[in-house]
């Protein structure tokens, strides 16, 4: 098998990243990814192909991540590095390297890395003993882009959660924004001037995420240093821990442990190190099932479950798929520098009967697709992932057979619409705040009102 055919493997495994780079041993990349071009406009034709050192001027043999866990076979997590490319832009960024083995033998490496700028609201992920710098932009409630009555009832528990120091317990499944819901509870509550740190507890090996979480002492194991973990750096803050039942039983025990009594040990260490730390959990699989399976300790359960969040698919909620859809549509177009209006008909129909496996992070992912393809001002059905249609016409051919085809599936563009828009009037104190809650410009509404005759007024 391909080297390039392990990254959708191991990328599975992440929440979010920013992008990713695959090399073989002789440093050649076989795999990349890069979703923020604002920030680094490499694209898989800049690199494929090539070595490594000739991209990237500001690395070498002796200080490459890539090259250093292939020599040692070890992986390393959440490195800060320092890049300029050969077309001379820099940026920093968070890498976690991992080397790839085939029958014992290493034949390769793959790093994942998100990238640190004043303005992102991705939060950092490394651990440092310095306080934080300056304030950071954590994703707040209006983030939440929403007019769902689910959704709605949601934030409200979000808001009136977030100024205590319970514990928190969410559940979605992937790609509903779990860590999102995470930050608005920091963010609103009386921790937002300290740090949020977040760990995907499936992305780390077992061996490493125990000293992750709670630091190392010199000397407690071979080559271990005197380091903070996750739990003493967002001392005062938020511990985000996605995945936990991922985790092994045992580092479960010490989670519980460090939960009850705010102390930690660190491996290696004798003293108990106090902390003041909020955790927050996330799964996304059922979590009473997952302790029915011996996944999720049920004393750790029933501490985390003090209040538990649940948030609702996509397909659950799909009036929120047009705010979504406009919010995406406006973000693209200031990022990848674009003029795209709108979907099209038969695109917004399709949207609306695919059931969204991927929640969201599907719809954001289907909209960049469009972004990328389209040559127009509108995003038709061909710039858009074929399999999309291929599943949601299996649900609406049967729907177009009966109900008078097109016809019927602008109305109900239009059904869904009326609603996105009324809902959103009923929610909001007046129309410009609409407006944004809908991810659109007051004049956009306005015409869009008149267009689906909504007489609401405020």
């Amino acid at each position: 098998m391909g080297l390039s055919n392990y990254a959708e493997q191991i990328l599975n495994i992440y929440n979010y990243y920013n992008g990713a780079i695959m090399v073989n041993r002789r440093g050649m990349i076989e795999y990349y990814y890069n979703n923020r071009k604002d920030i680094n406009t490499l694209t898989e034709k800049d690199v494929l192909g090539k070595s490594l050192f000739e991209i990237y001027s500001s690395i070498d043999m002796e200080n490459s991540t890539l090259m250093e866990v292939m020599r040692t076979g070890q992986a390393m997590s959440s490195v800060y590095q320092s890049l300029v490319n050969f077309k001379g832009e820099k940026y920093g960024a968070i890498c976690s390297t991992f080397p790839i083995f085939d029958n014992n033998k290493i034949i390769g490496a793959i790093e994942i890395f998100l990238y640190l700028e004043e303005r992102d609201k991705y939060m950092n992920i490394f651990i440092t003993g310095a306080e934080a710098k300056g304030p950071k932009r954590y994703y707040v409630l209006d983030d939440i882009i929403s007019v769902s009555r689910s959704m709605n009832l949601l934030k409200g528990r979000i808001l009136r959660l977030s100024d205590t120091d319970s514990t928190v317990m969410i559940y979605g499944e992937t790609g509903t924004g779990k860590e999102l819901v995470a930050q608005a509870i920091h963010a609103n509550g009386r921790r937002s001037g300290k740090r949020f740190l977040s760990q995907n507890c499936a992305a780390i090996p077992e061996n490493l995420l125990e000293s992750i979480l709670f630091g190392t002492v010199r000397g407690g194991y071979t080559d271990a240093e005197n380091r903070m973990g996750l739990f003493e750096a967002a001392n005062g803050g938020t511990l985000f821990l996605d995945e936990i039942n991922s985790m092994d039983i045992s580092v479960q025990a010490k989670i519980l442990k460090a939960i009850e009594e705010q102390q930690i040990l660190r491996i290696g260490g004798l003293e108990e190190i106090p902390i003041d730390v909020r955790v927050i959990a996330a799964m996304n699989a059922d979590p009473w099932q997952c302790v029915e399976e011996g996944l999720l300790r049920e004393d750790l359960y029933y501490r985390l479950k003090v209040v538990q969040l649940n948030i609702p698919p996509l397909r659950d909620r799909k009036e929120d798929i047009l705010p979504l859809t406009a919010y995406y549509l406006d973000f693209f177009n200031r990022t990848m520098q674009k003029q795209i209006k709108d979907l099209s008909d038969e695109v917004k129909s399709l949207f609306f009967h695919y059931q969204w496996p991927g929640n969201v992070r599907e719809l954001r992912n289907m909209i960049e697709s469009g972004f990328n393809l389209c040559e127009g001002e509108i995003i038709e059905k061909e710039d858009i992932d074929i399999n999309l249609f291929n599943l949601a016409n299996e649900n609406t051919s049967g729907l177009k057979a009966d109900k008078g085809g097109e016809g019927f599936l602008k109305e109900q563009i239009r059904i869904f619409e009326r609603k996105a828009i009324t809902d959103a009037i009923k929610k909001c104190d007046n129309l410009i705040k609409a407006a944004d809650c809908l991810g659109i410009s007051r004049q956009t509404l306005n015409n869009k009102m008149k267009e689906l005759e909504i007489t609401e007024h405020l």
